[in-house]
């Protein structure tokens, strides 16, 4: 038999269906119940700054993009390690004894890995980031009363304060705490499915020099899957009519967005998605 236009046609268009009847089901499978976890997040958690209206102008579509943050780490050094060492050998990373140009080197050109990642929702570490700030602030204003005329510790206590502010009232309470290979064993360190979400995020290497010129290797991990999150039609017109977070002369770091509260789910393949979104007060 001869391979006509038809056909290539139907192949094509009976491929087309077949990949996403494949695309359906792994969605339905994702949100079967029970989900893994379920996490109540805000606009503090759920950005809709760049990705609303990239989506809303180009197919009508609202994808918000899920905020986390790390820990502080305990050296305060600056540096893109948010994985030691250890915890990179855990994950199956080559982990040199000792360190120097070539051993670096060869750190450094180890390929990126898939890792499960956990995220803890206003839990110990937004607790302690909350006391570093509050810790931070006080010791400016004492600072600044020692010297009421000094114009820089003036500022300071100012930026101290506004950092705070931030803190308690506008920043993601979201945070990565621990990272693995094993999703039993992860559920059975962090068993809350309201407080911790799992995800699969990449991992990859990272090295610099610290304090006293010395080698500091580890690694840095992020989750692809939170940058586009589709709110579902039946929720768009409440979306746009959300009410508007309102200036605040203390709170000159808080987003001007829409104000709401969100239940997202994530499921059986560790997906979220929306489950409930509704307006908050400013």
């Amino acid at each position: 038999m001869n391979w006509t236009r038809t056909h290539s046609l139907v192949s094509g268009l009976g491929l087309i269906v077949l990949i996403n009847a494949i695309a359906l089901a792994g969605v339905a499978w994702n949100r079967s119940e029970p989900a893994d976890s379920s996490l109540q997040l805000s606009e503090r958690e759920l950005s809709d700054s760049y990705s609303y209206w990239r989506w809303r102008n180009e197919n009508n579509g609202i994808a918000l993009r899920l905020d986390y943050r790390w820990p502080r780490s305990e050296a305060d050094d600056n540096s893109y390690i948010r994985l030691n060492a250890a915890k990179m050998a855990e994950l199956g990373f080559s982990v040199p004894s000792e360190l120097d140009q070539e051993s670096v080197e060869r750190y450094r050109r180890q390929l990126d890995r898939d890792a499960l990642l956990v995220l803890e929702l206003d839990g110990p570490s937004y607790q302690r980031e909350l006391k570093l700030a509050q810790e931070h602030y006080e010791t400016s204003n004492q600072l600044y009363e020692l010297a009421p005329t000094n114009e820089k510790l003036q500022r300071e206590r100012e930026d101290a304060r506004k950092a705070l502010e931030h803190e308690r009232h506008s920043a993601s309470r979201l945070f990565i705490v621990d990272a693995g290979l094993d999703l039993h064993s992860l559920r059975t360190r962090y068993p809350d499915r309201q407080r911790y979400a799992i995800m699969r995020g990449k991992v990859r290497v990272y090295s610099h020099k610290g304090k006293g010129w010395r080698w500091q290797i580890g690694g840095h991990a992020d989750i692809p899957g939170v940058r586009s999150i589709q709110l579902p039609q039946r929720w768009h017109a409440t979306f746009d009519n959300l009410p508007r977070r309102q200036e605040h002369p203390d709170r000159p770091y808080a987003r001007q967005g829409k104000v709401f509260s969100a239940e997202v789910a994530f499921g059986k393949r560790l997906e979220p998605w929306f489950v409930q979104l509704q307006a908050r007060q400013p």
